[in-house]
């Protein structure tokens, strides 16, 4: 007898356990193709949430150092109307020394000429490097006045590093850009 002869329960059993082999392969796949696309979504979800959390940093970076660039460009010959505190908010020790040797000829320098100076970001742009560094240009339109009462706007740009220290966005380091022509 071969087994195209045979006929009944043998070859219902075969036909079964094929059947649930087949089945429960199917079943093996479906839960590893759902778990690919668990691994995928969860992946997209964390790569979401760090550049939500990177454009977050970007944009309060961004904010802080408008305002510290604000402040330094800001100055007044009157006694009192010009503040360098700024200096030791620089958290790079050899960026705030350097300004350091620099503060008390500027202030002299401001005083015997008279001079003071209104500076404010007109643009601004930040590169994150991550979720606690961003590294800010700032371009700054500066109205200076003479002691004549003369006004000229010179227009010039900043760089910053920007770091996230106690919640906080502080200036890492500080360069001065040459001069840019309108």
């Amino acid at each position: 007898m071969t087994a195209k002869d045979r006929k009944g329960p043998d070859n219902v059993v075969l036909a079964l356990v094929a059947a649930l082999v087949v089945a429960l392969a199917t079943c093996g796949w479906l839960v590893m193709e759902n778990n690919d696309r668990d691994d995928a979504a969860r992946e997209a979800r964390e790569q979401a949430s760090t550049l939500d959390a990177e454009k977050q940093a970007n944009k309060d970076a961004i904010e802080a150092a408008s305002a510290f660039v604000a402040e330094v460009t800001t100055y007044s010959y009157k006694e009192g109307e010009h503040d360098f505190d700024w200096v030791e908010e620089l958290q790079d020790e050899k960026v705030r020394e350097q300004f350091r040797e620099r503060v008390a000829d500027l202030q002299r320098t401001i005083v015997l000429s008279k001079t003071s100076a209104r500076g404010q970001v007109t643009e601004s742009a930040g590169r994150v490097v991550d979720r606690t560094q961003v590294e800010v240009l700032a371009v700054v339109d500066q109205a200076i006045t003479d002691q004549d009462g003369k006004v000229s706007v010179e227009q010039s740009s900043i760089r910053l590093t920007m770091t996230l220290v106690g919640g906080e966005w502080l200036v890492d380091t500080l360069t001065f850009l040459s001069s840019v022509d309108p």
